[in-house]
């Protein structure tokens, strides 16, 4: 068996083999219900999310193409001693230690960068897990918090749109709708929603630092030229003109007929008054008018997030899966 570093690229066979590895071991999970992704859109993120990324893949003699990937991801900009990785194994390598293996050797590649402390998360389509649950469990990992990943089959109609929108006040809140990139006098009032969604959201049992985030940041997230497509909604205070709200979708192109609602805020002194539901509303409104070719938008919350996952049941969100978030101090 050998481990060795690889650079992604767009067009190459390397990376693309590599990518097969994650996908095969998806879809050994998931089956038809497996999510894709890409080389364009991971080498993409890297920068936009101020992360610096080491690739590796295992190969054994006599096999056909790689057996196992794995990517170690280590912040640059907040909690920079808390690393993320992706490690995955071709299923019919599987139970064989290989997986154990290049995850020591990724563990120490992170130890060696600087990191003290894993963060990440495996997912399954049953409530008690799977395979990756009894990997985590048995290299020293401690689940830190349970998420319920819920899916929307689209279209939604209209009229039952229509008929779940609060409509706000119009004197006290307007809903405001970008696609495809922010508008410049959010980025002020977006950077101050995002910090406060780096603490106000579920962490589990992990600390984490509030993420710095400035207009230039959100800049770049955003407004940067990107093969993912986004599409976001917020809510606008009347009397004083700031954001108070948001939610975001984003459409990837390695699965452009899903779409992924990623984060929803509602600031502390504005809620209650059922904006978050409001903004939701206005985005899948946009992403059906915009995106037709989406069949699907997928969400996660904590379990403990009952009021969220309680907005998505009203929206027609179903469960679909159970993901895991783990933690390993090294």
């Amino acid at each position: 068996m050998q481990i060795k570093e690889i650079d992604l690229a767009v067009d190459d066979l390397t990376s693309e083999a590599w990518l097969e590895v994650h996908h095969a071991a998806n879809r050994h999970v998931w089956g038809g219900a497996a999510e894709r992704t890409s080389i364009a859109e991971i080498v993409d993120v890297a920068e936009r999310r101020h992360e610096v990324r080491r690739s590796f893949v295992v190969t054994e003699e006599g096999a056909d193409g790689p057996v196992a990937a794995a990517q170690t991801i280590r912040r640059t900009r907040d909690n920079v001693g808390t690393a993320g990785l992706w490690l995955s194994v071709q299923p019919d390598h599987q139970r064989r230690g290989i997986g154990s293996s290049l995850l020591v050797h990724c563990e120490q590649v992170l130890r060696d960068d600087g990191c003290d402390r894993i963060h990440e998360h495996s997912g399954a389509p049953v409530e008690n897990g799977d395979a990756a649950t009894g990997f985590a469990h048995v290299n020293d990992y401690r689940q830190t918090l349970l998420d319920l990943r819920q899916d929307l089959a689209l279209p939604v109609d209209e009229a039952a749109l229509t008929a779940l929108d609060p409509r706000p006040d119009p004197a006290a809140y307007v809903i405001e709708t970008s696609v495809d990139g922010l508008p410049e006098a959010w980025l002020e009032d977006r950077a101050l929603l995002a910090r406060r969604m780096s603490t106000d959201a579920p962490s589990g049992d992990i600390d984490l630092d509030e993420e710095d985030w400035d207009a230039e940041r959100v800049r770049l997230l955003w407004n940067t030229p990107s093969p993912i497509w986004g599409i976001e909604s917020v809510a606008r205070h009347v009397p004083t003109g700031r954001l108070v709200a948001f939610t975001d979708i984003v459409v990837r192109p390695g699965q452009p007929d899903l779409a992924v609602q990623s984060d929803t805020l509602v600031l502390r002194e504005h809620r209650g008054r059922a904006l978050g539901l409001a903004v939701k509303i206005a985005n899948l409104r946009a992403l059906q008018r915009e995106r037709p070719d989406v069949t699907t938008v997928r969400t996660w919350n904590a379990d403990t997030n009952t009021h969220m996952v309680a907005i998505n049941e009203r929206m027609g969100f179903v469960v679909t899966g159970w993901t895991r978030e783990w933690a390993k101090d090294l």
